[in-house]
């Protein structure tokens, strides 16, 4: 077991630390303030090849492992958030899904897509009555002859209203039956696909959550990605979502990181009662706990990019309990680490003037968005005891 990283690897990080000193941490607070999406940050990141890393080199792409992906994802976020979630639907998530279960036109055209154009595809799950209990979803896609008709509603869609690539979750319906949950790709634009609301989040405001709306949008069969086949066709998808949440482990670990760090430098030149207030027991000892979860979250992520499975068409895909393990615990300790971190600063952490205040908004987002912490110990449960647990209300 090898704890070093490789010296490609480092070119990853030392390339984006630079890259975010310079370049996204001056702009962070724009896209903030104003819920700008940071074209110019993905422009950047397209140019330098860390847009669509883990395609394979069939596909244009430079097959790299998820593990360079997170490293790149983990950086970013030191400096902007929301670039660094630019780099986790670049590089997995709804592009996983159709590298692994897609037809080779599916996979050509989502990675020229993202290669090429810079779109970073998005996934329509959650829906106002199916979140954590995302079986729940009523969005339809109905055979009729040769194409399918989606009807319903997602909410909440990272990206929505810029993606061209949506990868949505749907009911298919054929012959009047429900044959279960599948994917269906439905591009931006396509008669019957509007928006709705886009909403006024509390932290990561530079990407839109917004509502997706579907009236009678007809696409052809050959949009299909998982087809619904009873409950498998669902599980496919989750397999394909575990790398999603690895990434967004890694942002909130970049978001705490950087917090960490910005109160470390803080500590050492800021004084009270004639000395810098690191020398301080009490305050060291609050550092030094967060350093010990800040590198226990970072193994779990690692370990859990590291151990990833195959899946077809050569996809690696990490398992869902060291996914859910990675999520849990560093979107809890990640929030701990920058509100500590926010402390240190006193109340000019809680000033605008400083990016701690802003980070502090969106780590919060990491403990809800992609399965609830809550969601997340019930599917480790599982695990620990073996069986399945009920938690719908009996008839």
């Amino acid at each position: 077991m090898d704890f070093q990283l490789t010296a490609e690897q480092k070119r990853i990080v030392e390339t984006l630390d630079e890259l975010g000193r310079k370049e996204f941490a001056p702009k962070a607070a724009r896209w903030d303030e104003n819920h700008e999406y940071p074209w110019e940050n993905l422009h950047l990141l397209r140019e330098l090849g860390f847009l669509g890393m883990t395609i394979p080199e069939a596909y244009g792409g430079q097959g790299r492992p998820l593990l360079d992906a997170i490293l790149a994802i983990e950086t970013a976020a030191k400096y902007c958030g929301v670039t660094a979630r630019i780099l986790v639907e670049t590089n997995m998530g709804a592009l996983g899904c159709v590298m692994a279960y897609g037809t080779e036109e599916q996979r050509k055209l989502v990675a020229h897509r993202i290669l090429e154009e810079g779109d970073k595809p998005a996934i329509g799950m959650t829906e106002p009555e199916a979140g954590t209990a995302l079986t729940d979803l009523r969005a339809t896609a109905e055979k009729r002859g040769d194409r399918y008709v989606v009807n319903g509603m997602k909410c909440w869609i990272t990206g929505g209203t810029i993606s061209v690539t949506n990868l949505i979750f749907a009911r298919f319906i054929e012959d009047g039956q429900d044959r279960g949950i599948g994917g269906v790709l439905v591009d931006k634009g396509t008669p019957g696909f509007t928006f709705g609301t886009v909403e006024k989040a509390m932290g990561l405001r530079g990407i839109p959550e917004a509502e997706l709306i579907f009236e009678d949008c007809e696409i052809p069969a050959e949009n299909v990605v998982v087809q619904g086949e009873g409950s498998e066709g669902f599980k496919k998808l989750m397999y394909g979502y575990n790398g999603q949440r690895v990434g967004a482990s890694a942002v909130a670990l970049g978001l705490a990181q950087g917090a960490h760090d910005l109160a470390v430098a803080w500590m050492k030149k800021r004084e009270a009662f004639g000395r810098p207030i690191s020398d301080f027991q009490g305050l060291q000892w609050i550092m030094a706990e967060g350093e010990v979860h800040l590198n226990a979250a970072r193994l779990l992520i690692y370990r859990a990019a590291c151990n990833a499975r195959m899946l077809p068409n050569n996809v690696m895909l990490p398992y869902m309990d060291e996914a859910s393990m990675a999520k849990y615990y560093t979107g809890h300790v990640a929030l701990e680490v920058v509100s500590e971190s926010l402390q240190m600063h006193g109340a000019y952490g809680y000033s605008q003037s400083l990016p701690l205040e802003r980070m502090f908004r969106d780590v919060r987002m990491f403990q809800i968005g992609g399965g609830t912490s809550q969601a997340q110990l019930n599917m480790l449960a599982r695990s620990v005891f073996k069986r399945k647990f009920g938690f719908r209300k009996e008839a």
